[in-house]
Order: C-alpha cells, then structure tokens, then sequence
C-alpha cells in the first residue's frame, strides 16, 4: 500500500511540473494573449507531428503555417487556428544550409521567442510572424507583431535585442 501511495504521489509531482513547464512564460511583465497562446500551441504541435525543430511560423486566416526542420529535410506543417492540430504537412524540400546553421546555434527555442516577444509588446500582442535569421553572425529570431512592430529575440540567449 505505501508503494502505491509513493508511485501517486511521484506521478502526481511529475503532473505538476509537466503542467508547469508548459505555462506561459511571465517574463517582462506582460502576458500572452489567447491568440500568442495559439502561436506556441500551433509551433509544439507541428514540432510534434513532424518531429523536429521549428524555425519559422505564419500567421493566416483559418491556420498556422509553420516550418519545422527534421533531419536535412524541411517539414511545413498547416495547424489548426487554436494551434492544437495538425491538419496537413508537406516535406518535400530540403533544409536551406543558411536555416540549417543558424538553428544549430541556438538554444533558445521558437516557441520561448515567441513568449518573449509577446510580453514585450503592449496591448494584446497578436504574432502574425516568426522567423530564424542571422544578424551580424548570430541567430536571430525576428517576430512580428500585428500593428508593425518587429521584436528580434537572441536565438542564442533568449534577450530582446
């Protein structure tokens, strides 16, 4: 009995922290709306479907495009508009060595930049694009918020530049 009890209680704490970690990063004083929310859904779940690392995401009307990187091969995943499903996915391309590169060097993820730079922007950022470049020989994520605004987050680091 106290085995199980210890086994509900491991599993219970594992629960917690696997809910945690998927929270919306608080950073900057800002929050995510539902619709950066989105964003992030629709960027792990292509990430999941194709088994990669995304590098590029876009906003259209009824879905998310986001292009995820498997092997030398680049994924473009459609996602749901609410980011929690992958409708369609086409990998016929291969991987841009530019894009390749600069995935390599970064640790920060789409997904984070993507958090970062919602909590940047004032009134109810709405991410409309996302993209990995090279800037000065570092990897960039640049993102783009609806109304103009262009937050560039280090690929490396994780700070707004």
């Amino acid at each position: 009995m106290a085995s199980t009890r210890s086994l509900a209680v491991a599993l219970s704490a594992v629960t917690v922290l696997a809910l945690s970690a998927c929270a919306p990063f608080g950073g900057g004083g800002g929050s995510l709306t539902p619709t950066d929310q989105d964003a992030v859904r629709a960027v792990t779940t292509a990430e999941s479907d194709a088994g990669g690392r995304a590098f590029a995401l876009d906003a259209d009307d009824d879905r998310w495009e986001v292009h995820v990187a498997v092997g030398d091969q680049e994924v473009e995943v459609q996602v749901s508009t609410d980011g929690t499903r992958a409708e369609s996915s086409d990998g016929s391309e291969r991987l841009d060595a530019d894009d390749s590169a600069a995935l390599q060097a970064t640790t920060t993820t789409l997904a984070d930049a993507i958090r970062i730079a919602a909590t940047r922007a004032s009134g109810g950022a709405r991410v409309e694009e996302a993209v990995l470049e090279q800037e000065d020989g570092a990897p960039v994520w640049k993102v783009e918020i609806a109304g103009g605004t262009t937050v560039r987050v280090s690929g490396v680091d994780g700070s707004v530049r």
